[in-house]
């Protein structure tokens, strides 16, 4: 398509597209950007000479064109994948890269085709709120959820709302599509001295907020909010008249009662002498049920990490008590044998009872690691641990399991001895043969290659 037989942009789209919140933009069948306002100029860093008729591929970070590109062409063809929201990055002319969501709509006025979108930088979103998102699986997992209300939009019916008082933007079939494709709700305020009187609309503000179209007419917007928050949102309107545009958080409330959080972007313009703002608003309920779900996910982590700390301390206690309990009883044995050995002409049944004592005690010290008892307190600390090293090298014997299980608990080579009743040679040779058994290299550590599983 040669530049002649690209379509102009009908002027009074161009109008609101200028005038529009935040970053918004038209481009054509073919991916040349039409028409934008001041805020992609900022945005961009490109001047308006540079951006005129610029592709759409060139303001795409590189590693996210394919994808964006796919979308795009997916829209315009009428694919299957009608997907009105997508984030992803830009690229501005500083060489700066910047991660964006868009909000996108078809557009078909006179045979002519127009990608319609709002351009949103995340990191504003993200100074209106602690968090937007906490990670790229759940702002696709929001993506999912909303591409169903989104292409909704796209089956309202598109009538002309007549007004008590025409704006210049309601004349044409274009314009009404426009308004009523935009994501979220749409609105037009006439300010009238120090009020401001609803003039103009989409079908979402009716639907959504449950209002006829001759309730809304003239309704003013302290009477969508409770006045705790309209204290908040007339300071933001405030800074319409005085900074030209804002944007804000603040739940609305729906004729049913319901309080709904939404985003809100809106600016100021004039025509014919008279001042009005316009803006939209974006809901916000699945992305703040979203968020409520990570904290709760957060306190359930600290707390799991809570008890999984206290069940390591006990587990090494549990160990450590073994060892001291092994130790206890070889000392009571080496006494007896002193004994023993120093009274060997004393009475004979005293020696009888203490020999039979030390038997005792043997047998006692051969069952004393209390294997079962540490084997089900470690299994809930370290769950796959034995598993996990079985099929990996399932030549590893039961003795050496356990070896294995408490160098996890990083015991030091004196208690394992204790603990397992053996000799620091009988140590050296067990690390052996578990070293060997796993393939280590000589200056792997044991302890560090355990510590994975």
């Amino acid at each position: 398509m040669s530049e002649k037989d690209i379509p102009e942009v009908p002027f009074s789209l161009e109008k609101i597209i200028k005038g529009m919140p935040e970053c918004a933009y038209v481009f054509s069948n073919d991916g040349k950007l039409l028409a934008w306002n001041k805020s992609v100029e900022i945005l961009s860093e490109y001047s308006a000479d540079e951006l005129k008729n610029i592709f759409v591929s060139e303001l795409i970070y590189k590693d996210d064109m394919e994808r964006v590109v796919e979308k795009f062409v997916e829209i315009l063809t009428g694919g299957d994948d009608k997907e009105r929201l997508i984030e992803y990055r830009i690229q501005v002319k500083s060489g700066k890269v910047i991660p964006v969501i868009a909000i996108r709509s078809l557009l078909v006025v006179d045979g002519n085709k127009y990608l319609v979108g709002i351009l949103i930088d995340i990191s504003k979103i993200k100074n209106d709120k602690e968090k937007l998102n906490t990670q790229i699986a759940e702002i696709n997992y929001v993506k999912k959820q909303l591409q169903d209300y989104y292409h909704g939009i796209e089956k309202l019916n598109q009538a002309e709302i007549e007004l008590k008082d025409r704006l210049f933007f309601n004349a044409k079939e274009f314009s009404n599509k426009l308004i009523n494709s935009l994501p979220g709700i749409f609105y037009v305020y006439e300010k009238v001295g120090d009020k401001f009187f609803l003039k103009r609309w989409n079908k979402n503000l009716e639907s959504n907020l449950g209002y006829s179209g001759k309730e809304l007419l003239n309704m003013q917007p302290y009477q969508f909010f409770t006045k705790k928050d309209y204290v908040k949102v007339e300071q933001a309107i405030m800074e319409i008249f005085t900074n030209g545009t804002t944007q804000i958080k603040a739940p609305i409330i729906y004729k049913d009662g319901r309080q709904v959080p939404y985003f809100y972007q809106a600016y100021i313009f004039e025509d014919k002498g008279k001042l009005f703002f316009m803006g939209v608003g974006l809901d916000m309920s699945i992305q703040d049920a979203l968020e409520r779900k990570h904290q709760r996910q957060e306190r359930e982590k600290r707390k799991a990490q809570k008890i999984l700390d206290e069940n390591k301390r006990e587990l090494v206690a549990t160990a450590l008590e073994i060892s001291r309990t092994s130790k206890t009883i070889e000392y009571a044995l080496s006494r007896i044998d002193d004994i023993l050995e120093n009274h060997t002409e004393s009475g004979t049944e005293i020696c009888n009872n203490l020999i039979l004592v030390k038997n005792d005690l043997k047998l006692q010290i051969k069952g004393q690691d209390n294997w079962e008892i540490f084997k089900l307190r470690f299994t809930e600390v370290h769950k796959d641990f034995f598993g996990r090293l079985k099929i990996n090298y399932p030549s590893l014997t039961k003795s050496e399991l356990k070896f294995c299980a408490y160098l996890r608990i990083n015991l030091t080579s004196s208690q394992i001895s204790s603990v397992l009743n053996i000799s620091n040679e009988g140590i050296k040779k067990t690390r052996y043969r578990i070293r060997k058994k796993l393939n280590l290299m000589r200056k792997s550590s044991l302890e560090d290659y355990i510590a994975k599983f």
